[in-house]
């Protein structure tokens, strides 16, 4: 009989069976006679419960690990998971996340659960130096730590994997697989038994184990502003910290929550220890060199390297992709944008998105729709511009634009109020866009591709595409003003205006000085806005257009009556109504008889002011324009209540929020809860604080100023 059980017998006389873990060949005789001498002798200096070493592998923990709180629990609560096979968590994230520090941070934190040891192996699935560990050469390794003689480490792969398996089979052992190419090279690596756990970090997925071994997945993203703001405190000290808070703070926005970057900034404000940190912010500051400040002086220490790991592994395809994103205006993008950027189909554009996703350099934060981590979109930005030429840089950036322009056209014929004036001309049909049938559709796109929408206006004027420049902006201007967004609505207006100019496109030129002035008006600007509205009547007088000038004389009364200068509001008023109904521009018909309602209103001549505004309002009606319609049932409303016609203020006020209410205008829904409030409040019926609340949480929402007034009116209300 031959043995080793890495520990003296415990019985007194050799018994004829084998239990333990055996090395090499066992013959095992029926029956034993004569004398028996037994050699036994020990393995390693520092046996496992079984017999063999119990290794300590893993690397010192993180010095300055922060938050992750939740990921933590994740990976705690993973060892309570049933099953019969090694608990396997994988920890994904892009590189630079953070994922070897959470690992090593959990597990020097739980090493009472592993008595038997820790193995650790840095499988170089991502790495400078060359291609991925083989598991063959990792299983080796392991061998070795577990205490098996070089000899007796079988050549063949598979029966080298069964022997690990044998001996990690019952221990309770923590394995951790570190940078893992994909799931195949971690397979292998897998502990035998079911009282193990494992723990690989990767900057793929690694779906195949978590379908094959039941794997969890924790995911990590960038770190809060909070624990960012912890990690620097760490690094740098509190006191540091708190003597320049802003330039904190800056710090905190520019590493984008990336903890490798965090780390780089500190060390090179740990460097220059008399040095403010805003010199370090400064470094940071042009985000087409951002990455340069954030290079410690070798590869392991250089975001863009650290990213460079990932890119280089890419198919062709999605490394094309990837590029071209760092063009891409705005924070993410949804799926038929990326097809445009491609310039391929929306099927062809998926597999090449699900890739990036894989790899963690894109992700997908809800269906179909995509972005990327602040500093991958720079190292992006960077790539296409080193590899890709100007003609194609130029071309991509007209298909988004393109694309961008075309869906706000078909969301603004949407949207629950008149248009008229121009129609907007990109350069090429996208290949999709998505489907868009209702008001509801078109202001749900709007608000979601918000800052894209902006951030395309602002890029089309940067490159010099004048045409995109104002037409963004021009079919972007009603979504705002629905919502009482003057200042966004000011902004890109001025940009549009200035692309028009450049043009020489006085229809362009016409639509962006009335936006701006109508921006201003809403505003409270009232002087400026009677400036930009001349120009505009100024324009439309040399182009002839008679809708354009009707449009333009009747808005430069709403500024006048706002200035107090009435009479010539009032006259304005009638020419405009003349000049609209000459040219059959009814809606401008409509606008300048619901505001002419208001001047007379306001100059107590109640009889004729009634009559504007139900003429306003027949009009609206006809055109389908609801939110005419809705504003100046509103208005008609408090009329009605002021002469004393209290049944029609109430029906009027209702049937404005019934009209409200299927449209998709937060700004005019409250409008409407506000006016019945009103109502309601003056003739001492029930309701009028439900209506104020309903109207705070719309304009709140929009953070409008009508919010603090309806505040104050609930107060009141209330006491």
């Amino acid at each position: 009989m031959a043995r080793d059980t890495g520990r003296p017998p415990r019985h007194p006389h050799p018994t004829n069976a084998v239990d333990g873990v055996v090395h090499g060949v066992v013959l095992q005789a029926e029956t034993v006679t004569g004398g028996i001498h037994h050699h036994w002798t020990p393995v390693a200096a520092t046996p496992g419960p079984r017999g063999t070493p119990s290794p300590r592998q893993l690397p010192s923990p993180p010095a300055s690990f922060t938050g992750r709180r939740r990921e933590l629990d994740l990976l705690t609560g993973a060892l309570d998971r049933p099953g019969g096979t090694a608990v396997v968590s994988v920890i994904g994230g892009a590189g630079g996340m953070g994922k070897t520090w959470l690992t090593l941070h959990w597990a020097h934190r739980h090493l009472d659960r592993f008595p038997d040891g820790q193995l650790f192996a840095d499988l170089r699935g991502f790495d400078p130096s060359g291609e991925p560990l083989s598991p063959t050469a990792v299983v080796c390794g392991f061998l070795h730590a577990l205490g098996v003689p070089s000899s007796e480490i079988p050549a063949e792969p598979d029966a080298r994997v069964g022997l690990y398996r044998t001996l990690t089979a019952g221990r309770r052992l923590l394995v951790v697989l570190d940078n893992a190419a994909d799931a195949a090279q971690v397979a292998p690596l897998l502990p035998g038994g079911s009282s193990s756990v494992v723990l690989v970090t990767s900057r793929y997925h690694l779906a195949g184990l978590v379908v094959a071994n039941g794997a969890g997945r924790v995911e990590l993203d960038a770190l809060t502003d909070a624990e960012s703001r912890e990690l620097l405190t760490r690094h740098l000290g509190a006191e540091r910290v708190a003597r320049e808070p802003r330039a904190v703070d800056e710090l905190v926005d520019r590493c984008s929550g990336l903890p490798l970057a965090l780390s780089i900034a500190s060390a090179r404000a740990l460097d220059n220890p008399d040095f403010p940190l805003r010199a370090v912010v400064g470094e940071l500051a042009d985000e087409q060199t951002r990455l340069d400040g954030l290079d410690g002086g070798d590869d392991a220490t250089s975001v863009r390297a650290v990213f460079s790991w990932s890119y280089r592994r890419l198919a062709p395809g999605a490394a094309r992709l990837f590029r071209l994103l760092g063009l891409h205006p705005g924070p993410d993008l949804q799926v038929h944008a990326a097809a445009c950027l491609a310039d391929v189909p929306v099927h062809e554009v998926r597999p090449v998105l699900r890739e990036l996703c894989r790899a963690h350099l894109v992700a997908e934060r809800s269906p179909d729709r995509f972005s990327s981590h602040d500093l991958l979109r720079a190292y992006a930005a960077e790539l296409v511009l080193g590899v890709d030429g100007e003609a194609e840089r130029r071309s991509a950036t007209t298909r988004v634009l393109d694309y961008y322009l075309h869906c706000a056209d078909l969301a603004d014929a949407l949207l629950p109020t008149a248009r008229s004036g121009p129609p907007v001309t990109p350069g090429r049909r996208p290949r999709s866009a998505p489907a868009l049938s209702a008001a509801a559709d078109a202001s749900e796109w709007f608000t979601t591709e918000r800052a894209n929408l902006v951030a395309a206006a602002e890029l089309a004027s940067a490159q010099g595409l004048l045409v995109h420049a104002w037409q963004l902006p021009y079919r972007l201007s009603r979504y705002f003003w629905l919502r009482a967004d003057h200042e966004t609505l000011l902004g890109v207006t001025e940009a549009g205006l200035a692309a028009a100019t450049r043009l020489g496109d006085d229809d362009g030129r016409f639509a962006m000085l009335f936006n701006r002035g109508v921006a201003l008006q809403q505003g409270g600007r009232p002087e400026q806005a009677l400036s930009s509205l001349r120009e505009a009547l100024e324009v439309a007088r040399t182009t002839g257009d008679p809708e354009q000038r009707a449009r333009a004389v009747g808005t430069t009364a709403d500024a006048l009556q706002a200035l107090g200068r009435n009479g010539e509001a009032e006259a304005h008023y009638r020419e405009a109504i003349r000049l609209s109904r000459a040219a059959g521009a009814r809606w401008a018909e409509a606008n300048a008889h619901h505001n002419s309602g208001l001047s007379r209103w306001e100059a107590a001549r109640h009889a004729d002011a009634e009559r504007s505004l139900r003429r306003a309002l027949r009009l609206y009606r006809e055109l389908g324009d609801r939110c005419g319609e809705t504003r100046c049932r509103a208005d008609l409303a408090l009329l009605l209540l002021e002469v004393g016609e209290h049944g029609a203020a109430l029906r009027n006020a209702r049937a404005a929020l019934t009209t409200a209410a299927g449209m998709a205008s937060p700004y005019y829904r409250g409008m409407a809860h506000d006016r019945l409030a009103v109502v309601l409040h003056r003739l001492d019926l029930p309701g009028a604080v439900e209506h104020w609340e309903e109207a705070l949480a719309l304009f709140s929402e929009l953070d409008a100023p009508e919010a603090e007034r309806v505040r104050a009116r609930l107060a009141r209300t209330r006491r």
